[in-house]
């Protein structure tokens, strides 16, 4: 049976090797670490009715390092690892975006191609494509040689509409099918049509994932 993997990011109250209790902040105080961990819980049961072994790397409101989340996936040889974060940033900005390391592997590429697409499909926001960065949690070094990894910002979570969206069960039931349905699709390794390139980027460091300059 193919493991995979979910990090919800951040959590606790203390950074821990990299990783920051919280980032991103709703305007009426919602917290990214408590939606992170929601999407993943609810998530998890679904990847086992799809036929998976699911683990997450926290199922409650604590933080790990980012080698630490990453080490889960390799000692459980993971098919697939997909970290959950949310966006923040001037409270207008918006869309959904998944990122690969800048090292990755094709697999780590067609799975971030599909959590983009299934996501879309959920969230209904712009189009932020599929990046590359350097981000700590998704270094290749840190993974099994066979594990496709990629990390997902869902939305801006700063932005009042969406902030009262992510408010909704459904919405966020919404999200969590998304994720569910896009991992299984890549371990069934179905044909997808996708984009010919990622684009590249380099982004400031956010969301803890502090960025590796090599």
């Amino acid at each position: 049976m193919d493991v995979v993997v979910i990090d919800p990011g951040h959590g606790g109250r203390q950074t821990v090797g990299g990783s920051s209790p919280n980032n991103a902040v709703g305007p009426a105080g919602t917290l990214e670490k408590d939606l992170t961990l929601d999407i993943a819980l609810r998530a998890a049961p679904l990847l086992v009715d799809h036929g998976l072994r699911c683990v997450l790397t926290r199922d409650t409101d604590e933080n790990l390092g980012l080698s630490a989340r990453a080490r889960v996936a390799r000692e459980q040889r993971a098919t697939a690892f997909v970290s959950i974060h949310f966006n923040g940033f001037n409270r207008r900005a918006q869309g959904t975006e998944t990122f690969v390391h800048a090292g990755s592997t094709p697999p780590s590429t067609t799975l971030a191609r599909l959590v983009q697409q299934f996501m879309l499909d959920a969230t209904l926001l712009a189009d932020r494509g599929v990046k590359r960065a350097r981000f700590g949690v998704l270094a290749p070094a840190s993974h099994h040689p066979s594990t496709a990894a990629c990390l997902v910002e869902v939305s801006f979570m700063d932005v009042p509409e969406e902030e009262q969206r992510l408010a909704n069960p459904s919405y966020r039931q919404g999200i969590a099918e998304a994720l569910a349905a896009a991992v299984s699709e890549f371990v069934r390794g179905a044909s997808f049509q996708l984009p010919a390139e990622v684009a590249m980027e380099a982004p400031e460091p956010e969301d803890g994932y502090e960025l590796i300059v090599r």
